[in-house]
């Protein structure tokens, strides 16, 4: 992993802690001790600010609790996401479609009134013309599991259900339902 990402990905772990250990680090990130000193040098130097406590309760105590920078989007931006999340609800039947209004809800709740006020318009002014996918995305969790863990899957022939084969995924295709 480059220096850049460890750094990355050491702020996101700290992002939620009150104190932590050197050898947290460490454990965490497989890095030796100087490693880890220096990576906490280079953090305080991005803006970690922290305080050091000696003794047997003591560790990097972080006085500020937002480590990560908020993600800011335009107007345009904004707009943007709205509009993929409606076009892609309605055009196709994906293995997430229930989840798209719980995601519509709770990006609307962070915007400011006017920006609420805009989305709602733009839902009203903009119409999808879609055909409803003919089949319902089966097994989907199951197939991205075995893509990530790097597993293998039994798959029984409807054909022959004597037959069973052993696969090993390398990537999922997904167009229309299919």
């Amino acid at each position: 992993m480059k220096k850049s990402e460890r750094l990355n990905q050491e702020l996101i772990y700290l992002s939620d802690k009150k104190i932590f250990h050197l050898k947290e680090l460490e454990d965490h990130f497989s890095i030796s001790e100087r490693t880890a000193l220096r990576d906490i040098t280079d953090l305080e130097q991005l803006g970690l600010s922290f305080y050091t406590q000696a003794g047997r309760q003591g560790g990097y105590h972080l006085t500020n609790n937002k480590l990560l920078t908020p993600i800011r989007f335009n107007t345009q931006e904004i707009n943007a996401i709205f509009f993929a999340l409606e076009a892609i609800k309605k055009i196709s039947t994906t293995p997430y479609s229930n989840e798209y209004d719980q995601i519509k809800q709770k990006l609307l709740k962070s915007l400011s009134y006017r920006l609420q006020e805009q989305i709602k318009l733009q839902d009203k002014v903009v119409h999808f013309n879609s055909q409803p996918s003919l089949n319902k995305v089966k097994y989907f969790e199951t197939l991205i599991d075995a893509c990530i863990n790097i597993r293998r899957i039994n798959v029984q022939s409807s054909q022959n259900s004597n037959k069973e084969q052993n696969f090993q995924l390398l990537d999922l295709f997904f167009q229309a339902g299919n």
